[in-house]
């Protein structure tokens, strides 16, 4: 008889304790299933913030760095445009808040010979970064840097690019680009001559152009402020030697 109590009691116990502990696995698998649900809910409210999300800079050199282009956080991408770089070893893009990649979040390597160049970054909170840099990781240097911002009006926003081609005898080669109030030089190059000047022309024409600035012989990248003038008036960049009054070089922009 008491070993029959006894056999009833232990069955009756390993009852309950297996059906804890099905309790348990139940209460268990039901949390991650709520984790994973407050997870997908997350992401999906960050990409929809990520797609309200319109920022845009152009890029500077750190240092003795030499970096140009455009930067573009638009519809969960990050594009560069018109990128030139010095080169270096292992670089990557980040999405930094400041200047420091500290408070930042790595995007991907880069192309170095790629002057147009699209990342995915929907798994960013794009929301939290003002500032697209270029860092070498090997070095554990910053190359370039470009604050962006929205809110830009479409003056600032457009931007239009042509490459240079020498006018006659003349060599002259490299990419103007004008972005915004800026008319930058990249790669630039041009035979010497005596007070070369930039020139803002229509399809050419120095007689109805703007005279920009005298321009540096030697600087292979040269940035000029265009004084909120009116780029829409213009289609092209023109090398003009104001001594001997003869284009020296031309690059037809486009938008």
């Amino acid at each position: 008889m008491k070993t029959r109590t006894l056999l009833v009691s232990v069955a009756l116990g390993t009852t309950l304790v297996l059906g804890a502990c099905g309790n348990s696995d139940t209460s268990s698998s039901g949390d991650k299933m709520d984790t994973k649900t407050e997870m997908s809910d997350k992401q999906d409210k960050m990409m929809k913030a990520n797609e309200k999300v319109m920022l845009q800079g152009s890029f500077a050199g750190v240092g003795k760095h030499k970096v140009s282009g455009m930067a573009t956080i638009k519809d969960n991408k990050l594009m560069l445009t018109n990128f030139v770089t010095d080169e270096g070893p292992d670089l990557h893009v980040y999405l930094v808040k400041g200047d420091d990649v500290k408070n930042g979040v790595e995007v991907s390597a880069i192309d170095l010979k790629d002057e147009t160049q699209t990342f995915d970054v929907s798994d960013k909170d794009l929301t939290k970064y003002d500032n697209v840099v270029i860092y070498c990781e090997k070095a554990h240097e910053t190359f370039g840097q470009a604050p962006v911002s929205e809110g830009m009006d479409d003056t600032a926003m457009s931007m239009m690019t042509g490459t240079f081609a020498g006018v006659g005898t003349h060599k002259v080669s490299g990419t103007a680009t004008v972005e915004g109030s800026t008319l930058k030089l990249a790669n630039f190059k041009t035979d010497e001559g005596p007070d070369l000047h930039v020139y803002l022309t229509k399809d050419g024409d120095i007689n109805t152009g703007m005279e920009i600035d005298a321009i540096d012989l030697k600087d292979a990248e040269q940035s000029f402020d265009l004084k909120n003038l009116d780029t829409s008036a213009y289609n092209s960049v023109v090398i003009y030697c104001q001594k001997a009054h003869e284009a020296f070089g031309k690059a037809m922009l486009e938008g």
